[in-house]
């Protein structure tokens, strides 16, 4: 049952590793697209006294959607904020048993998110929602990265769970330097 385990881990692993390293170059893209609007309406401003009037609203999406994407490499490379100065100190069995422990949670949080946040984007696009910011945007088209967000992070949870099951070690860079850090730029 174990090498099952083990083996569901690692294949789950290398899609997760695939959509990570996808969710980054996502992520670096907006956050380029994010400085364009924000130095175009600082110019904006500055040099001709007007707005772009979307600066503010898609600076915000933008953001969102980097953190979203992000947050499937910080659970993956373990850098999520942990009491490592109290975990650190117990047993590899103890340690792995609040490692399935806070995953579960974790996955059942992110669960949760995505069954709402699909529902938010279905009730945008039944209903034409639209911001109430002088560009009118779909709300629909910048609601979509949520359950998508929330996906990769269940993922990445049910990749933590079968690992520690499996009895493999957290993903960090001293543990894991092969499949660390993928995704990483720079």
């Amino acid at each position: 049952m174990r090498r099952l385990i083990r083996s569901a881990a690692r294949q789950l692993g290398v899609v997760s590793r695939v959509l990570e390293s996808g969710a980054m170059a996502v992520s670096v893209v907006l956050l380029l697209a994010l400085l364009l609007l924000m130095n175009v309406e600082v110019a904006a401003r500055y040099l001709f006294n007007s707005s772009t009037l979307l600066a503010d609203e898609y600076s915000g999406y933008l953001y969102t959607w980097m953190v979203l994407l992000g947050a499937v490499h910080l659970l993956r490379s373990d850098r999520y904020l942990s009491m490592t100065s109290i975990i650190e100190r117990m047993s590899p069995r103890v340690q792995n048993l609040f490692g399935v422990f806070g995953a579960i949670i974790g996955f059942a949080v992110a669960s949760v998110c995505v069954y709402t946040s699909w529902a938010l984007v279905k009730n945008s696009y039944l209903f034409g929602t639209r911001s109430i910011q002088p560009t009118a945007t779909p709300l629909v088209l910048v609601q979509a990265v949520l359950p998508l967000g929330f996906g990769l992070l269940c993922l990445a949870y049910l990749e933590e769970i079968l690992r520690r099951l499996a009895g493999l070690r957290p993903r960090r860079a001293e543990d894991d330097p092969d499949t660390y850090g993928i995704g990483e730029i720079g």
